[in-house]
């Protein structure tokens, strides 16, 4: 049986990929990923198919090569790959430490090609990866860098690896949405005194942007950009320099005062 491989799936967009993964693509085996186990086991309890649950901390490599060797022993067919685990934090270069920094590297980028490279193996014809990207690829973002800066190699990466697989019939979508109803937002804006969005409203609804990156990626669309505001960014990117995105991007932040 062909399963559904989704790290991040313990909350917010990776939880959401499992119930739209299940409902629209019929899958009927999920290996879930992430730290927090009862999480994931609420999560296979609600969906109510068969689920390998694995806690892992995808930025330590001796976790990365637990999901190696479960590959090796279990042998799966993969059909869906959804790399939603990511973290981003607001702050300047002098506010943020090397841990923090060197977290966010390993987890939204490394951990993400280390995944994709070690599941393609196991997938056929038909098979789909979905690679989490971010609005916030698409212009420089200070006080948001790290994270902006690593969703643009997320964005370079996957639209490079659709390309590459599409000789075996496996596509790959990078999923750039705007702010999306989620913890993400909360966990990102606590740094006291770094400059924060003065505001994120609407924030999207986490159900129907993932709806649209399923459909997206079952098509074989290498790129799934959600609302109006974030394709707006994609073409300002094209057409306007960054001097003037940046400038825009500042005039929109405020210092975190809480």
């Amino acid at each position: 049986m062909s399963v559904a491989v989704i790290t991040g799936a313990s909350s917010g967009i990776g939880r959401e990929f499992a119930f739209k993964l299940r409902d629209m693509a019929n899958v009927k085996e999920f290996w879930l990923i992430a730290r927090n186990s009862e999480r994931m086991e609420k999560v296979r309890d609600e969906l109510g198919v068969p689920c390998k649950i694995m806690s892992l901390d995808l930025t330590k490599d001796e976790d990365i090569e637990k999901y190696r060797e479960a590959l090796a022993i279990e042998k799966p067919e993969i059909s869906f790959l959804v790399n939603a685990a990511g973290f981003g934090v607001f702050g300047s270069f002098d506010m943020l430490d090397e841990k923090t920094v060197t977290d966010m590297i390993d987890l939204n980028v490394k951990a993400t090609v280390l995944i994709t490279h070690m599941s393609v193996p196991y997938m056929k014809r038909g098979g789909r990866i979905i690679e989490l990207g971010s609005g916030s690829c698409f212009t420089p973002l200070p006080h948001f860098n790290i994270y902006s800066s690593s969703k643009v190699f997320v964005l370079h990466y996957t639209k490079s690896l659709n390309y590459e697989l599409k000789p075996y019939g496996i596509r790959a979508t990078c999923f750039c949405p705007g702010w999306v109803d989620t913890a993400f937002l909360p966990k990102s804006l606590d740094a006291k005194g770094a400059y924060v969005p003065k505001s994120m409203k609407p924030l999207l609804n986490v159900s129907k942007v993932v709806t649209g990156c399923v459909k997206a990626s079952i098509k074989g669309r290498s790129m799934y950009v959600t609302n109006w505001y974030t394709k707006m960014q994609h073409v300002l990117f094209k057409i306007l320099p960054d001097c003037i995105l940046t400038k825009l991007w500042l005039g929109m932040l405020k210092k975190n005062e809480e």
